[in-house]
């Protein structure tokens, strides 16, 4: 409340952050907590009191404004903490989470490259015995003594199938 009170008097945000930032700086409340302990000896100490008999009554009302606006200006202190480290904690977590999302999709072209290089590898060895097949084939074809007739029935796999045509 009291900081958006200085966030819309002042138009400049540095401004009313300054004012905020100096009104709950250790030093400040410090010196409020001082004023404190000096009003509450002069206004409640029955000796000081005596002596400073003009100036107790104004020390009661500078004690408990003060101590109220302590409580105050600490409260509200402890509450932007909170709302600060929530904010980080928030930004920490979109963060992680973003890495997390990273890390996921890498795994995944690292699992993705090490299959397309195992199904190369495989390809490339499945070339190799295609051609080493080729190869023998045309060994034994080139070692047919007549070359005239260069198939035979052993040729085919599955044999020469018969339908009485011959």
């Amino acid at each position: 409340m009291i900081r958006q009170f200085f966030m819309d008097a002042f138009a400049s945000t540095a401004i009313s952050d300054f004012l905020w930032a100096a009104a709950t700086s250790e030093i400040a409340l410090s010196a409020l907590g001082v004023l404190i302990a000096v009003a509450g000896v002069v206004g409640y100490l029955p000796i000081v009191s005596a002596l400073l008999g003009g100036y107790a009554k104004a020390a009661k009302l500078v004690f408990i404004v003060g101590l109220a606006a302590l409580v105050f200006l600490l409260g509200f202190r402890t509450a932007d903490n909170r709302a600060e480290a929530k904010t980080l904690r928030d930004q920490i977590a979109a963060r992680d989470s973003v890495i997390a999302n990273k890390d996921f999709d890498l795994r995944l072209a690292v699992e993705a490259a090490e299959t397309a290089s195992k199904q190369r590898d495989e390809a490339a060895l499945r070339a190799k015995e295609a051609q080493d097949e080729i190869d023998d084939y045309e060994q034994r074809l080139k070692a047919r003594p007549n070359g005239a007739c260069l198939l035979t029935p052993d040729d085919f796999a599955g044999g020469v199938s018969n339908d009485g045509k011959r």
